[in-house]
């Protein structure tokens, strides 16, 4: 199991949310970490503090241009002698900023010499901000942020910074991994613990993509052509779901029926584990599963909303999926470009599965939604940590 240590100073804010959040995920998937760092929730070694007066002070002076070696050399020595005891029985430490920037370069100095495989996360870079030129001269301490640092493996967060830190430390841009800073997908959008336990149980936890059919299971929303849709679909999107959220209509005892139907056109296409009705998943009372607010979770997890009536008086959908900010695909139907105006993606009242295939292609395509999956795609957690992972291990 490996070990890894995490040491920037402690202020609030975006570097510091990215940091305790990949502490928690690494804890997750088995790491001993530990936290160290001047202030705030951490085993706490006073000098890795930006804002610790010393550190603060020769800050200062060493923007005015005046170094003072025989302090920067106490603090130095004051670092070391308190990361001794925390570091002694770590395999990896992590550094967030602390090789790249300039706020505490005691503690620059001080990572060079710990004896471990260091990892040199980067976020910030001194020598690229020209709002930093009093820390850009050319003799140390100030080189400890320009120059590549021996033993040190550097990463950076976006390829913008991977060529800057590859042009600032003189090395090959292909040596530096890029691993981005994540995103909780589940936590951003609010998704209870009911919604999350459904979206495991009905098999649309990772879907890519997942279509929304808002909607009771009643002959007149024309259900099929969902399902017939799906089968043309999953040729191009072998991670597709289509979650039919509604109960069955209550007005009518075909539908039950035709319920069945849709069951047996499922299964005829070999589409059980990708068209997935809800109603199969009663709640533990035996109700249906989907109360008002984990519907509204279901639209925010969608990446399209589709409705293929063939009729409708108003379409409540249509207002649902604009505030959830979904692309919606429809039935061309009067009173649906009534309420909804431009901007949706429509296809025949005559037309069939193939037509409402292209539709969800159509809004997929989109600027919107095509962002949206690249997040999910490439920027949760999960995927970040796999890259994470890697890193340590060639660390």
């Amino acid at each position: 199991m490996a070990l890894v240590h995490y040491t920037v100073p402690p202020v609030v804010g975006g570097v510091e949310a990215i940091l305790a959040e990949q502490a928690r995920q690494l804890r997750a998937s088995g790491y001993d970490v530990r936290v160290i760092a001047g202030r705030g929730d951490a085993e706490l070694v006073p000098e890795l503090d930006s804002r610790h007066p010393e550190i603060e002070a020769l800050t200062h002076a060493l923007a005015r241009d005046e170094p003072d070696p025989g302090r920067f050399a106490r603090l130095k020595a004051r670092i070391l002698a308190g990361l001794k005891a925390p570091l002694a029985d770590r395999d990896v430490v992590i550094a967030h900023n602390a090789l790249t920037l300039h706020l505490n370069l005691p503690l620059t100095a001080a990572l060079t010499q710990v004896g471990k495989p260091l990892i040199a996360w980067t976020h910030d870079l001194t020598w690229a901000n020209p709002r930093y030129a009093e820390f850009q001269r050319d003799r140390e301490p100030y080189t400890l942020t320009r120059d590549p640092q021996a033993g040190a493996l550097y990463v950076a967060i976006s390829e913008l910074r991977r060529r800057e830190l590859a042009d600032i430390l003189g090395v090959p841009a292909r040596g530096l991994p890029v691993i981005p800073n994540g995103i909780d997908a589940e936590r951003f959008l609010g998704l209870s613990g009911p919604t999350r336990a459904l979206a495991r149980i009905a098999g649309f936890e990772a879907a890519d993509p997942m279509l929304l059919v808002p909607v009771r299971i009643t002959r007149r929303k024309r259900l099929e052509l969902a399902v017939e849709a799906a089968g043309r679909l999953r040729e191009r999107h072998a991670g597709l779901r289509v979650v039919i959220s509604g109960p069955l209509g209550p007005h009518s005892a075909d539908n039950a029926t035709y319920a069945r139907e849709l069951f047996e056109l499922r299964a005829r296409l070999g589409l059980d584990g990708v068209v997935q009705f809800l109603h199969e998943h009663p709640a533990a009372g035996g109700g249906h599963p989907v109360d008002d607010r984990m519907m509204n979770e279901l639209y925010r997890l969608a990446d399209a909303i589709l409705v293929t009536s063939e009729a409708e008086g108003f379409g409540l959908p249509v207002l649902e999926a604009g505030l959830a900010r979904a692309p919606l695909v429809c039935t061309d139907l009067a009173v649906l470009r009534e309420v909804g105006g431009g901007g949706l993606h429509t296809f025949p009242a005559a037309g069939g599965s193939a037509e409402v295939a292209e539709a969800v292609e159509s809004a997929l395509r989109g600027r919107a939604a095509r962002l949206r999956r690249r997040v999910l795609t490439e920027y949760t957690w999960p995927a970040v940590m796999k890259r994470t992972e890697a890193v340590i291990a060639r660390a």
